[in-house]
Formats: structure tokens, sequence, C-alpha cells
């Protein structure tokens, strides 16, 4: 692994420009809850509302969002009108060109077998061809998630099945599976390859879902949410594999790491936890106030709640948002539990999103703005051991558990389950 201790990020060029279009006169302040990348990392979509009361989406559109040219680079692709605010963002993948290290090259066998049993049903005359080009979902309050196709802005679908605002959306990364939460405590999973029919509602919970994400592999959902919930489904089957206990207050925020191996969760309690898929093991926690509260405050209002937490390209690094104002960097290898290696502050934070570039960050604030980070200094080949151990976590999809089994060292089993970067000593709160 390289010497991550270098790494640290800055305000781009063009983040000047991106400013001055977001707060002028155009738009009133909002809270901006989620910000999105486009697969290819050229489009940017942020929650606005215009100086009429309008709730809109605008998309940004930069080829090179590190360009030192102030004008040339960047400018507004789209502008999508909504029914009420937007409380979620996903982007959908359409066809890109990958390089030699991207994990999202294939299916494990069962998850695209199961998918295709599924279509080989389905009538062949559909509506819209969700294979191609770029879309854009967005959750309202209103209950409805919007779906625009952003090459001609053409609004192609209106999904109307929630009661209550959608608070998470999560698109798959090839098959174009679309996951949302909703404050009426339901969690739908959506094919738009079938014209976005609706063919499964998780519905266990008394309570709101925070947020939904997909694992890289498309195996595994996660769902975050209130009373310390974590937990963890096999997408083939949508039985529940882990559910994970360790927070002390709600959780607002999850992430998978590119091998699907690793699941980092961030909580109002004032931390980050991360956990492995494989063994549901707690393997490391990442605190952002110091000293730790005690749990009768750590489970209340303790002035650090941690909102937002993204992992960066190789998982080396790990990124988070906080109410104490400030941006974090993680690396994930290190020894020490309470600093960072990078922490800067931000002035009403709400969350962070990386580009899938794994070069640039956008964090959105409280008052509107968003503002552009470079992530260069993460953005480094990790060694060859540990692309061997991405590649292996990569491909073996659900009989990733099987790793335990292999026939080699328990030293190389160890390694391949993330153990080396456990903690020797967990916090106690």
């Amino acid at each position: 692994m390289t010497n991550q201790s270098l790494a640290t990020s800055n305000v781009l060029p063009l983040n000047d420009s991106l400013q001055n279009y977001l707060t002028s006169s155009t738009f009133l302040p909002n809270n901006v809850w989620k910000t999105s990348f486009s697969p290819c990392s050229h489009y940017l979509a942020i929650p606005k509302q215009d100086i009429y009361g309008i709730d809109c989406i605008i998309v940004i559109y930069c080829p090179n969002w590190h360009a030192t040219s102030k004008t040339d680079e960047l400018y507004v692709h789209e502008k999508f009108v909504c029914s009420s605010s937007v409380w979620s963002l996903a982007f959908g993948q359409r066809i890109i060109k990958t390089d030699s290290f991207d994990q999202n090259i294939s299916l494990p066998l069962t998850r695209r077998e199961l998918l295709g049993r599924h279509r080989s049903t389905l009538s062949v005359n559909n509506r819209f061809d969700f294979t191609k080009n770029l879309f854009l979902a967005a959750g309202l309050a209103d209950g409805k998630i919007n779906i625009w196709n952003v090459d001609n802005a053409e609004l192609i679908l209106v999904l109307t099945d929630h009661k209550s605002a959608v608070c998470g959306l999560a698109f798959t990364p090839c098959t174009m599976q679309l996951a949302s939460c909703s404050h009426d405590t339901k969690i739908k999973l959506w094919d738009l390859l079938d014209d976005g029919n609706m063919y499964k509602t998780l519905d266990e919970w008394t309570h709101v879902i925070n947020t939904v994400k997909w694992s890289p592999d498309e195996t595994l959902l996660c769902a975050v949410g209130p009373y310390e919930l974590v937990v963890l489904y096999d997408t083939a089957t949508w039985e529940e594999i882990w559910k994970f206990e360790g927070h002390l207050h709600s959780v607002a925020d999850c992430d998978f790491s590119s091998d699907s191996a690793l699941l980092a969760t961030a909580s109002f309690d004032t931390r980050i936890l991360l956990w492995s898929t494989i063994t549901g093991e707690l393997l490391k926690e990442f605190i952002h106030k110091i000293p730790i509260p005690l749990q009768i405050y750590a489970g209340g209002d303790n002035g650090a709640f941690v909102r937002s937490v993204v992992f960066t390209k190789y998982n080396q690094i790990i990124i988070s948002t906080c109410d104490d104002n400030h941006v974090r960097l993680f690396p994930i290898e290190s020894a020490r539990l309470t600093e960072p290696s990078f922490k800067q502050s931000q002035n009403n934070v709400l969350c962070v999103t990386s580009a899938p570039d794994g070069k640039t960050m956008g964090i959105g604030t409280r008052n509107g703005e968003v503002h552009l980070w470079s992530i260069l200094s993460t953005y480094k080949l990790p060694s060859l051991k540990s692309f061997c151990r991405i590649t292996i976590n990569s491909h073996a999809g659900i009989k990733r558990k099987e790793i335990v089994n292999l026939s080699i060292s328990q030293c190389l089993i160890n390694y391949l389950l993330y153990k080396d970067i456990k903690s020797k000593q967990m916090y106690i709160v």
C-alpha cells in the first residue's frame, strides 16, 4: 500500500465559478442533502431552489474538473424542474470506457443468472431503452421518483409507489436496478430494463430508512437508519445476511469498498465504523470527537453528527463530513483511530460525494453551495498485493464467504479478509 499519510485535498480552480453561479440571485439558499457525479465523472447533479421557489436540479458538465481555466471547461448542461424539494439523487449507468483496474467488469455468476431468468419472462416490447445514454433519478419530498434522460433532457419515468419523501436512491453499476428508501418506512426495488417495474418491497420496519446502497458487485444491499440500524441483504434471495450492532445513535450513511468486502457506516454517535461484509466483523472505528462521548451523550445531541461517508477509488481512504464543520480523510490502514491524515474546515457542511474517476469530490452545504475539492493525492495505485486482494474479492461475488475455506495459508486468508487493518483495540463508549 502506498504511503497514505500524504493524503490531502485542496479547492479546485473551477470552484469559484461554480459558487458564483450557485449563490447568484437566480437561486435561494437551500440544504444540499445530496449531490451525485455521473459514472463518467463529467456530470454533477445539484439540487437547488430558484428565486421563484421552484425546486429544480442543476446538471453541471465539465470534462476536466481540474482545469485551470475558469470559463471554458464548466457549464450548465441542463435544469430539471421538480414538483417538490429534492431529497436524493443517483445517476444510472451508460456504456463508458473503463480502465484495466475497474472492478465492474462482470457480475458474479449467480446474480447474472438470476437476472437472466427474471428477464427471460419479460416482454421484449419495452417502451424505454435504458441500455443507452445517461439517466438521472431524483427522489422528491412528495414521494415521487423522477427519471430523466440526461442526454436529451426528456422526463422518461415518474415512479409513484412511495407515500412520503424519498430520502435514498441507488443504481446498480451494471444492470440498471434502482433501490429507493423513504420516510414511509419502505425500501423498493425497481427494474428499469423492465420499464421501471417495481418487483420487490422490503417493509419490515416501523421507522424511516435513511439511505440504501448496492455493493459494486450487486450481490449486497445495505440499508441504514434510526435506532442504530445497519442491515445487509443478499440480493439473490433478499434474505438478511448481517445486522451489524455497534453504533449508539442513528446511522446516516454508508458506502462499500470497490471490492464489496468492506462496508463503512456513518452515524450521529460521532463515529464511522468499518465492517467486513464477509465475516460480519467490526474491523475499525474512526473517531470525530475527542474525547469520545460516553454512551449517554453519544446517543444525544453531541455536536459531531457524522452525516456522510465515501471510499476513495482504491479503498485506501475514507472521506467523511461532520456537523463540527469539518471534512476528514482517514487512511483505512492507519494504526491510529483518532487522527485523520487530512482535516479541513467547511462551514455548514452536509454531504460529500466522490467522482468515480477518483480525482474529485463535491462537498454540499446548508446554504446551497457545492464545493469542488481535489483528491488527486489519494489517486495512487495500490501495491500488487493489495491489487490481488481487491481482484479476488471483486470476482468472488456471493461465494466470497468461501474464502475462509481456501487451501492457502491462514496469513493469506486473513489478508483477504482485511484483518491486517483491524484495530488492536477498540474504544469503549
